[in-house]
Parts: C-alpha cells; structure tokens; sequence
C-alpha cells in the first residue's frame, strides 16, 4: 500500500513529543512489514501495522506505545 506522506509527518511529530532528539521528518522506505522513517537526527522503525493504525484510527495508538517507539529512536551521529 502507498500511504499518504501525512502518515509519518504525524507519527514523527507525535515521536518527537516524548523525544525531543527526533527531529524532522526526512523520508522513508518499506520493506518486509517494516517502515524505516528516516529523520534528521536519525532513523526509527515501526511496523506497518502501527502506519495502519495511524492512517485508520490514531486515538488507538496508546501514549504507552509512542513512548516505547520513540525510545527505539537510533540517532544518527553523522547528521546531528
């Protein structure tokens, strides 16, 4: 599925929330089930079943799960 560029601006500002090292959304790919967000600071992964939820119903992405997302966070030394 092509999800709308939305979908990962909100997820990376809702990262960014809790994770004030997140930065800017930059770009991402897709591959084997996985979402890789880049960003710039860094890089995130998620699942696509998380992009799912947050294209269908974002209010069922808990507080707990963006939490635990945005501490996988890995910086990217060279860009910081």
């Amino acid at each position: 599925m092509n999800y709308p560029v939305f979908i990962f601006h909100e997820l990376v500002f809702r990262f960014a929330e809790v994770n004030k090292k997140i930065g800017r959304y930059l770009s991402n790919s897709i591959q084997d089930n996985e979402c890789l967000i880049r960003t710039s600071a860094g890089q995130i992964k998620i699942s696509l079943g998380l992009l799912e939820k947050q294209y269908l119903n974002p209010k069922s992405i808990s507080q707990e799960e963006v939490l635990s997302l945005a501490d996988g966070f890995e910086l990217d030394y060279q860009t910081a």
